[in-house]
């Protein structure tokens, strides 16, 4: 039986949408079945078709950005399945090949030439309830726009900081390199078992926290703030009153990516660095 090959892409780019539709073509021509995202498969006139969360396959190509790459990771059936990330963005820290080296490396992965980068994932709990789970963050940010959030924060049983500032941050190590780098954070290593807890333009000194996942992280919405809207990934999940708090955890899913050379790390340094400017 051919392997089977999901492809998922952003799209709102007809550079894009061709680049996958190339994709697809690719995949069958090595032999593979193609099976695009539904949305995708209608835009591009592929048949075949399906929701994410319904595809039984032994890859998915992303043709996109990092955001492509999350939305992707956030509704796959099942964590094993590995991600191959095309880069059509600007930066890309989650992608791994630009569309023009897409045949090489479907035929690396054919035939076994590859390695599998395992990223975990953070749980997200209002109360009891799960919000969600994501690759790079929770975020949480004033319900009325213009104010400012109060949170204390607390691990494991002891509160450790109270802030004011325009939201919070946190980040996996994985998404160390996103909003919370920008907002003043550190870059960690992928494998290391630690949150960063960023504060976004807080009135503190102190913007982030590096603390580890063994003991329970816990923000809760104190006044004279409004409540908070709660977001995982860039999706928002649910609102936090006064008083209330979330609490985030280390999963126990990950999200496996096909590389073929560089660690996450490396990539990810590399990648910040400024671009050359032309001479």
């Amino acid at each position: 039986m051919p392997k089977r090959i999901g492809v998922v892409a952003k799209r709102d780019s007809q550079e894009i949408v061709a680049v996958a539709r190339r994709v697809c073509d690719s995949i069958k021509e090595k032999g593979f079945s193609a099976q695009p995202e539904l949305a995708l498969g209608r835009l591009a006139k592929i048949p075949g078709g399906k929701p994410i969360g319904q595809m039984r396959v032994d890859l998915i190509v992303t043709v996109g950005g990092d955001g492509t790459v999350l939305k992707a990771a956030r509704e796959m059936p099942e964590a094993d399945i590995p991600i191959l990330g095309v880069n059509m963005g600007r930066r890309g820290y989650l992608t791994e090949v630009g569309p023009w080296d897409f045949d090489e490396a479907l035929a690396r992965w054919s035939r076994g030439d590859f390695q599998l980068e395992k990223h975990w994932k953070l749980s997200v709990f209002g109360g009891d309830r799960l919000l969600g789970e994501g690759l790079n963050e929770a975020l949480m940010t004033p319900s009325v726009p213009a104010k400012m959030l109060s949170v204390e924060v607390t691990l494991g049983a002891k509160k450790i900081y109270s802030a004011r500032a325009d939201g919070v941050i946190v980040s996996t190590p994985t998404g160390s390199t996103a909003h919370s780098f920008s907002s003043g954070g550190p870059i960690l290593e992928s494998s290391l078992n630690a949150f960063v807890l960023s504060f976004i333009a807080p009135l503190q000194p102190v913007h982030a926290i590096v603390v580890p996942t063994s003991r329970t992280l816990r923000v809760t919405v104190d006044k004279p703030s409004p409540g908070a809207y709660v977001s995982i990934d860039g999706k928002v999940y649910g609102r936090v009153r006064i008083g209330e708090s979330v609490t985030i955890r280390r999963s126990s899913n990950n999200t496996l990516f096909v590389r073929f050379g560089d660690s996450f790390l490396e990539r990810s340094l590399r990648r910040l660095a400024p671009e050359k400017e032309n001479v």
